[in-house]
C-alpha cells in the first residue's frame, strides 16, 4: 500500500495505483459523500471516463481500498498469532499493532475504520459485510476466547472481545484525529490503554 502519495508528481505508478492513493486522500480528507468520480478524475488529471475503466462506480472504488486495507491488517494479525507462545502476549500485540499500522498509515485508517458512508444506510456496511474484516474480527475473537475462562458463556466472549477492540480502535481514532494534541509519548499511551484492557480479562 502505498499512502499519502503526492500523486501527480508519481507519474512512473500504474494507473490503477494513482486512483486509489488519489481516492484514499480524497475520502479521508473530505469524506465519502464529498468525493466524486469527477473530483477523483481532476485530481490526477484525467477523464471520468478513464477512472470508469477501473471501476464501475465510487462504491466499488472505496470498497477496493477497504478491502486493501482490511487485507494488511488481516497479514499482521496472522503473522503474529503464528508466532505467539501465550493469547495474552498475542492479543496485545495485535492490538499494538493495529494502533501502530493506523498512526503509519492514518488516511488508510480513516477510510477502513471511520468513514461513514451511504452503505450504512441500507444495513450494508463496508467492514461488516467484508470477508476480510469478518476474518479479522474473528481472529481477535479467537484470541480473546483463549483468553478467558473455558466455560466463559458466548455473551461474555463477545462483550470481551468488543471491549479490546474498543480500546484500541478508540485510541487509534483520537491519535488519527488529533495528531497535535499533548498526548504525552505514545508508545507509553498505547501501552497503557491496551495493557489495562487485555489484563482485564479474567
Amino acid at each position: 500500500m502505498i499512502t499519502q502519495a503526492t500523486i501527480l508528481d508519481s507519474p512512473q505508478l500504474p494507473l490503477k495505483m494513482l486512483i486509489l492513493d488519489a481516492a484514499r486522500k480524497l475520502f479521508a480528507e473530505h469524506g465519502y459523500a464529498q468525493v466524486s468520480m469527477r473530483k477523483l478524475a481532476t485530481t490526477i488529471g484525467y477523464s471520468p471516463t478513464t477512472i470508469y475503466h477501473h471501476f464501475k462506480d465510487k462504491k466499488e472504488l472505496f470498497l477496493c481500498l477497504t478491502e486493501e486495507t482490511y487485507r494488511d491488517f488481516l497479514q499482521a494479525i496472522n503473522e503474529i498469532l503464528s508466532v505467539s507462545k501465550s493469547p495474552k502476549g498475542a492479543l496485545k500485540d495485535i492490538l499494538y499493532t493495529f494502533v501502530t499500522m493506523g498512526l503509519e498509515n492514518p488516511n488508510a485508517y480513516r477510510v477502513g475504520f471511520m468513514m461513514e458512508t451511504d452503505m450504512w444506510n441500507a444495513g450494508n456496511s463496508h467492514f461488516e459485510q467484508n470477508p476480510l474484516g469478518k476474518t479479522m474480527y474473528e481472529r481477535i475473537k479467537s484470541c480473546v476466547k483463549k483468553c478467558m475462562p473455558p466455560n466463559s458463556s458466548d455473551e461474555d466472549i463477545l462483550v470481551t472481545s468488543n471491549s479490546v477492540i474498543a480500546a484500541a480502535h478508540g485510541l487509534t481514532s483520537l491519535l488519527v484525529t488529533y495528531p497535535h494534541f499533548e498526548w504525552g509519548p505514545v508508545a507509553k499511551l498505547k501501552k497503557q490503554v491496551i495493557d489495562s484492557a487485555v489484563d482485564a480479562i479474567v
